[in-house]
């Protein structure tokens, strides 16, 4: 449900970030209409436990996510994990066959990260331990792409070359000329960076198919660094943010949050800046989202005693603003907690509104103290946060590992790996799904042609409703104003309707959609003329013999288009209408053969329907039924006995002459 307005965001501590101009703002969303359908389940085939995924909206607003599963189904094979990919459609609201990506690889496939370029197709860069050319006995980072136009999976392809040591948790993101830029941790001492663990990044062009050399990103760095994120802007630059052991710019021995970007006009890294400026404790697990007007947005799990948030894990915000080239203060995002929150997920709607999901262990609302999904939200609208929500309602095991996204309507889907179970699902892990979403649009509902029309049959149609599940047709004699007092016709999942109407006259339909949150308004009112037009009238043809003195009387008319069946009527007198007269015999041929009770004079007239009008008479046509009686039979016989008498006679005369 979209709102057309303008808002300012305004963060906790005061400063005031007129980002209206930054973030492209087209609409604001009715959060208010928004609800939380049910969780479903997307590893449906999966009997072994689910690892890490990673979840995509693309510009027709579908969902597509991909995870590990060491199920041995499609011909994965063996115990190890493999990599499987679904599709949400945003036209169907369901969910497609489950596909094998990692088709070439016999170890463990782990750790996926998800991008879609521009035309909708979706790259895919994972940890692979399969010894590939190129790859080597250790974990490498892999690559594949599944084309939008084939719908296939090209072959995999190793990005990790040279690295000699343990690659892990990539991050992918894909800029406008379908660029794939890959980034993850190595411990290979690539370009003298030692034996630690050091962010790395190359892209792949895709235009040549071709990878660039590879590049040290973490530089400055001399601890520990790990777990990036990676981003595009606008300008194809290109913003990296994780957690980094180093003591850089006396950001101490802990953890902290670094961050970089490479500047795509000159191909120079900027230097390395800390993001966790007020945290003096273990800062990890960061990630980043930048909207359309390149501001950056980021979120991690922090243990520092920052605004009150206590000594236990929490999920800290900051952002850097384009227009001012500054960090705005970090802000915590998990007030409501009171135990460990942790590995966050964020995204941005077209609003301005941020989306956070975490794991938290907080026994919060009555979910337990096991592990769970929160979320919370920044109205941009109205520049505070919402109260923190769990999501995983219907877990009663450990909820972890989970993912957001965002499409154009708003839409919020959460992706998670879960341990109840849940529908069948089993103990092990699984993969879980919600959606957060408002009531459907009116539908639109077409023009009814023809109109007027003369059958009965009313063709309905209307164009498909995001996220609709069912759609309740109305039908009026009047104008539908609104349904308030109807009850629906029928309903259906389909966008298109046959009804059948009873009699003439001028019929009027509306639809509405419905889903989890409630029902749309009615569609626009549409109308059409049912006006029967009349069946030819059969043509009966003369009966013979005419006397007849047999008493089976054989009727037979012409064929009539359109119908299906024809009533026969009989009289003692010329039938000009029908009243009183009920059919002798309803035929599906044009001929009857009727048996009279006695003498007489009968009429005789034939009325084709189609089953839903009657014609008009056929013309009238009579027959007499007249027996011979025993006084008729002797005036025939003197007659017979005459004519031989006169015949011999005159046989004799001619004979005497001759002689």
């Amino acid at each position: 449900f979209i709102v057309f307005s303008s808002s300012q965001m305004m963060n906790t501590k005061g400063n005031n970030i007129d980002r209206e101009s930054k973030i492209n703002k087209v609409a604001s969303y009715d959060f208010s209409s928004f609800k939380w359908n049910l969780t479903d389940i997307i590893s449906t085939e999966s009997t072994v436990s689910c690892g890490l995924k990673d979840i995509e909206v693309d510009s027709k607003n579908n969902l597509h996510i991909i995870w590990s599963d060491g199920t041995d189904i499609l011909g994965a094979g063996g115990s190890d994990a493999d990599l499987f990919y679904k599709k949400w459609s945003s036209e169907t609201s369901s969910w497609s066959k489950t596909e094998l990506v990692t088709t070439e690889c016999t170890k463990h496939s782990v750790f996926p990260s998800l991008a879609i370029d521009s035309i909708g197709n979706i790259h895919v860069a994972w940890v692979d331990a399969t010894p590939l050319p190129d790859a080597g006995l250790n974990n490498d980072i892999f690559y594949k792409f599944r084309n939008i136009s084939s719908s296939s999976w090209t072959d995999v392809e190793v990005v990790s070359i040279g690295s000699i040591y343990h690659s892990s948790n990539p991050s992918i993101a894909v800029d406008s000329l379908g660029n794939a830029h890959v980034v993850w941790v190595d411990t290979t001492n690539y370009a003298g960076s030692g034996s630690d663990d050091d962010i790395i990044y190359r892209y792949r062009n895709f235009s040549t198919s071709t990878w660039a050399p590879i590049e040290v990103v973490s530089t400055e760095s001399t601890g520990s660094s790990n777990y990036p994120s990676i981003g595009l802007d606008s300008n194809n630059n290109l913003h990296i943010v994780w957690d980094d052991y180093t003591n850089y710019a006396s950001s101490g021995t802990d953890p902290d949050i670094f961050y970089k970007y490479l500047d795509s006009s000159t191909s120079t890294w900027n230097l390395t800046e800390i993001v966790s400026t007020e945290s003096s404790y273990p800062s990890r697990n960061p990630t980043l989202v930048i909207d359309s007007e390149d501001n950056i947005h980021i979120t991690w799990g922090d243990s520092t005693d920052y605004q009150g948030a206590g000594t236990d894990s929490d999920i800290f915000y900051k952002c850097w603003d384009a227009s001012s080239s500054m960090w705005i203060t970090t802000e915590v995002v998990s007030t409501e907690s009171t135990s460990t929150s942790s590995r966050p997920a964020i995204d941005i709607d077209l609003a301005g509104n941020l989306h956070f999901a975490w794991e938290d262990t907080t026994d919060y609302l009555g979910s337990g103290t096991e592990q769970d999904i929160f979320y919370k939200r920044w109205n941009a609208a109205s520049s505070t946060w919402t109260i923190t929500e769990v999501i995983s309602t219907e877990s009663t095991e450990m909820s972890l590992y989970t993912s957001l996204a965002i499409d154009y309507f708003g839409t919020i889907h959460i992706a998670w790996g879960d341990y109840t179970d849940y529908q069948g699902a089993g103990a092990d892990c699984d993969i879980f799904h919600k959606i957060f979403a408002s009531h459907p649009v009116s539908p639109e509902l077409a023009f009814i042609l023809p109109n007027p029309t003369s059958f009965s049959s009313i063709s309905l149609e209307w164009n498909n409703v995001y996220l609709a599940t069912t759609y309740n047709i109305y039908r009026s004699s009047s104008y539908i104003w609104d349904i308030d007092s109807m009850t629906p016709l029928t309903s259906t999942s389909a966008t298109n309707y046959l009804d059948i109407v009873p009699n003439e006259g001028i019929y009027y339909y509306a639809v509405v959609a419905e889903n989890f949150a409630g029902n749309s308004s009615k569609s626009n009112c549409q109308y059409v003329e049912v006006k029967y037009s009349q069946l030819e009238a059969p043509e009966l043809a003369f009966i013979l013999p005419n006397p007849s003195d047999l008493s089976s009387i054989y009727l037979e008319w012409n064929n009539v288009d359109g119908v299906v069946e024809y009533y026969v009527f009989r009289s003692s007198s010329y039938i000009w209408s029908l009243e009183s007269l009920t059919p002798l015999a309803t035929v599906a041929s044009n001929s009857y053969l009727d048996t009279l009770p006695a003498e007489g004079y009968y009429f005789y007239v034939i009325v084709a329907t189609d089953g839903a009008r009657n014609s008009s008479l056929s013309n009238c046509q009579y027959v007499e039924y007249k027996i011979p009686h025993l006084r008729e039979f002797g005036i025939i016989s003197s007659i017979i006995l005459s004519i031989a008498v006169i015949t011999i006679v005159t046989i004799k005369t001619r004979k005497n002459k001759s002689k």
